[in-house]
This record gives structure tokens, sequence and C-alpha cells, in this order.
């Protein structure tokens, strides 16, 4: 049977038109479609196959491991129930729960919130309240993002922008769903690629800071400080993240000192293999390891041994860590601040060898900015003014932050997750089925677009600027950014002068030929 040349012909101008979109349009298309296909497979899965795909997308409700009386229903939001029932205890770091369990990996800045909202519901006698101010705080740094790119929008595409990054971010309710600190990175990162844009450097190494406060593994995000020259400014940061987080071990003076080298012990040995292996890992390890653990899951006949490839699984993060800040400081001024940032955020979020789902909320803020270049026109993405030539580094980060933040869950043999059964009763807990979902190929596509936007740079760099810009400089090196109707405004009254000074004109020549005739 022949395909009409017609229907080959229609096929390659709807792929010819959908390689020529906008990255803008591209990453809202994607995370839109991507999200109605995940409502329909999901709408499947459960009412055909039984299967749990909200606990698949999100984590399974049933959570209360402990009594904490703090509950919603049959939901705990552990995360944050642990941590602030830790936080209000002299020594946070002293072992909680059954022996099984691992020790308290937060460093003791990361605890500041939990403690804050804890103290709020002890003194109150009432913990839920302290949980709903936390968690309608978490909402809030997690929608930031969308509500600032909202601003760049007009009309429907309001709306557009605030479903696709708002209400489809499957990795802002992850986090609120376990009620996990990390959802406060989405505003930082945001003011840290939008200072980035700016060139306010001042600002960037505040929110080094903050970020290495909040997880101490992005001090890291310090490096687009030193890839600008900016020497003194990345050291303090560097210090300031340091110091910052041993002050905040005086929160807490019982065992102090002993409690550095105590929750230092409790970081370096959290993360079981069973979880760096789990679907709900997405760490650039577990994106590396696909071809191996898969070839030896074939040839054990559904499982990986204990300890499979544990040390390389541990240690190859740190590996790709290494190479993109190489990279990035060896092409120094000659790649984008911002698209430092945006790649140092990847690498610092995806290194460690076990990446829950919520560390993806750092795509947010990429994804706010390739709706809304803050130095742009509105309906303007980031790629629109520095995406010019270097189309396969727009469509690979567009794609890598679209398939971050909407997931399907994917076809295939289901698995029994535990779930707690009464509160504090740990010998009663069931299972509930779920599937993987497309949450487990991010990493890679991270990968691919860190690679993309290393390799463009190095092949065809931009222009250097000087050590220390004055505001011209910059205005020239970016270019001016006028909207067409202020570009408009302006010819106008150019025309509207040039007009008055050829009547002027004129009106000066009649009265010199009149005085001639005198």
């Amino acid at each position: 049977m022949e395909v009409p040349w017609d229907l080959i012909t229609a096929f390659r101008q709807q792929i010819h038109g959908l390689t020529e979109q906008s990255e803008r349009t591209l990453l809202l298309g994607i995370v839109l479609w991507t999200s109605v296909v995940s409502l329909v497979t999901g709408f499947i899965y459960v009412q055909y196959f039984s299967i749990d795909v909200f606990s698949s997308l999100l984590y399974v409700p049933q959570d209360c491991w402990l009594d904490w009386d703090m509950n919603v229903g049959r939901h705990c939001f552990s995360d944050y129930a642990w941590q602030a029932t830790a936080a209000l205890r002299p020594d946070p770091w002293e072992h909680l729960g059954p022996p099984n369990w691992p020790g308290n990996p937060y460093p003791p800045a990361a605890m500041v919130p939990f403690l804050i909202f804890g103290l709020l519901g002890k003194w109150l006698h009432w913990p839920q309240l302290g949980l709903f101010c936390y968690l309608m705080t978490l909402v809030v740094a997690v929608l930031t993002p969308a509500l600032w790119a909202v601003r760049g929008a007009r009309g429907l595409k309001r709306l557009v922008t605030f479903l696709a990054l708002g209400v489809a971010a499957i990795p802002a309710w992850v986090a609120v769903d376990r009620g996990n600190s990390t959802g406060f990175l989405a505003p930082i990162a945001l003011v840290f690629l939008v200072a980035l844009c700016r060139q306010r450097w001042g600002l960037v190494t505040g929110m080094v800071i903050l970020a290495a406060l909040l997880k101490p593994q992005l001090v890291v995000l310090a490096v687009v400080l030193f890839a600008a020259r900016k020497w003194r400014l990345g050291g303090i940061a560097v210090v300031g993240a340091v110091v910052a987080n041993l002050s905040a071990y005086l929160l807490w003076p019982s065992n102090f000192p002993g409690t550095i080298t105590q929750s230092i012990h409790n970081a370096l040995g959290y993360g079981a293999f069973s979880e760096a292996i789990s679907v709900g890992n997405v760490s650039f390890g577990k994106a590396l390891l696909w071809i191996p653990d898969g070839l030896k899951v074939l040839e054990t006949g559904g499982t990986l041994p204990d300890g499979y490839l544990g040390g390389l699984r541990g240690l190859i993060g740190y590996g790709v860590l290494a190479l993109v800040v190489g990279a990035v400081m060896v092409l120094g001024r000659r790649i984008p601040p911002v698209m430092v940032g945006i790649v140092l955020l990847a690498a610092a979020s995806l290194f460690p060898a076990v990446t829950y789902r919520y560390y993806l909320v750092f795509v947010l803020a990429v994804a706010a900015l390739i709706v809304r270049d803050p130095e742009g026109p509105p309906g303007a993405g980031i790629f629109d003014r520095i995406g010019h030539g270097r189309r396969a580094v727009g469509v690979s980060v567009s794609v890598a932050t679209a398939f971050s933040i909407a997931h399907i869950a994917v076809p295939g043999p289901s698995f029994p997750v535990p779930v707690a059964g009464e509160p504090g009763v740990l010998t009663a807990f069931g299972t509930s089925p779920v599937i993987t979902t497309t949450a487990v190929v991010t990493p890679a596509l991270w990968l691919l677009a860190c690679a993309v936007i290393i390799v463009s740079y190095a092949r065809r760099p931009v222009r250097d600027v000087s050590e220390d810009p004055s505001p011209v400089s910059v205005s020239e090196e970016i270019g001016p950014v006028v909207s067409a109707r202020e570009a408009a405004e302006n010819a106008n009254e150019t025309v509207s002068d040039a007009q008055k000074l050829s009547a002027i004109a004129r009106n000066l020549q009649s009265a010199s030929e009149a005085r001639q005739l005198r």
C-alpha cells in the first residue's frame, strides 16, 4: 500500500512548522499537551487497571509513620512533620524513629523554616495551624515563577502561562505534597537568574548564599561569579554560605560542637541503595546507568542485586558536576551569565546519587525566563534575545524544562509501594500499586541540554565584556530593547518634529522674501 505524496508533504510541513516555533511556544505547547495526555492515560490506569496514578506522579498519601499529631486525614506531609518534630528537640540530629530509619540529614540552616512554623504550632497548641501556614507559604513560593511570567504575557496567554508553569507543574506539587522545603528554591532561583540577566552581581551573591542555606550543595552556584571573573564576590558567596551554615548550629546549643560532626555524618550516610535505584530518583547517576542496570535486570530476571555498582553510583554525579564546573570556568565570560546559571542550577540539583523529584523545582525559574525575558519587550522570552543562531540551545533547554514540569504515567508493570496504616503503628502497613512516569527521562534531557549549551558556546563564544562595564557599555553589549509601541511613538514624534521644523523654515523664508521686496 503506497502512502499518498500529499499526505507525506503535509506531514513534512507540520514538522517544519513545529520546528519553526519559538522556544516560548514550544515550552508552553509541550507542557499543555503532555498534561492532556497525562490526564487521559491516568484515567485509563485508574479506571481499568486500578493503578494509583496520583501516587505515581506525586507520592503515596498514607505517610503517617509516626504519631506526629498533625495529620490531615490519612496524610501527614511527612517531610514537614519529621523535620518540625526534630527541630523542636534540643538536638535535632539525635536518632528519631525506629533503629532502621536513617539519621536526620538536614543541616541546621535548612531546618530554620521548620523551626519557625513548628514553634508557631507549639505556642498556639495547634500543630495543624503551623503546618497550614507552612504549606501556604510553600504554595506561594512554588507559584512565584508562574506569577512573575504571567506579568509578561497579554490576554489569554496569561491564563495559558499560569496553567503551564503553575497548575500543571508536577515538581511544585510534589514539594507541597511532601511538605519539603526544596520548594523555596523556586523564588530564589528566579531572582538568581533575573539578576544574572541584568548583571546585578551583588544580588547574585545574596541569592547564592540563600540557596546554600536551603541546600548546602547549591553553593556550587557561586561558580557563576568565578566564571564572570568576579573573584571577590565569588569568595564572599562561598565564605558567607559556610559561615551562615555554621552559625545556624548555635540555634541548638545542646551537644554543640558535636552536632556539627553528627549532622555531617548523617548527611553523608543518607540514601540507601534501594532509593538510588528507585523510580523516584532523578539523578544524573541514575540516567547514566540506565543501560548497565537494564542489562543486569535482564540477566537476573527482573531485579538488581543489592549494591550493584554502588561505588560508581555514588560518585558518577560528582564527575558530571566537575566536568560542568570546569567547562564554564574555561569558557568564562564567553558564555552569557544566565546560561551559566541555568547549567549550574541543573548540575547542582541533579548530581547527588539520590535526587527526589521535588528537586526539579528549579526548572520553574528556567521556564519563567523562557516565557518572559526580564530585559525584553512583553511577549518575548530570553531566547528571543540571546538565542539567535543557537537554535539547538533553545530547543534542548525548552524540551528539558517542559518534560521536567509535566509528567506522564507510562505503560508498564506496576510495583507495590509500602504505605502507613495506623499512625504511629509501624507494624500495620499496606502497599499501593504505582507505575513509572516520564520523570525518569528528565536527568538525561538535562545532561543533553547542558552538553549542547557548553559545546555551542565553546564553538562560537559571545563577545567578551569588560571587567567592570559602565551602564552605557552594558547597554551596548546587550543592545537596546524597545517595544514596538515605544518605537512607533518615537517615530511619530520624530516626524512631528520634522514637520514643525519644515513649517518654521518656510515661514522664515517667506519673511525673508517679503523683506527683500520692501
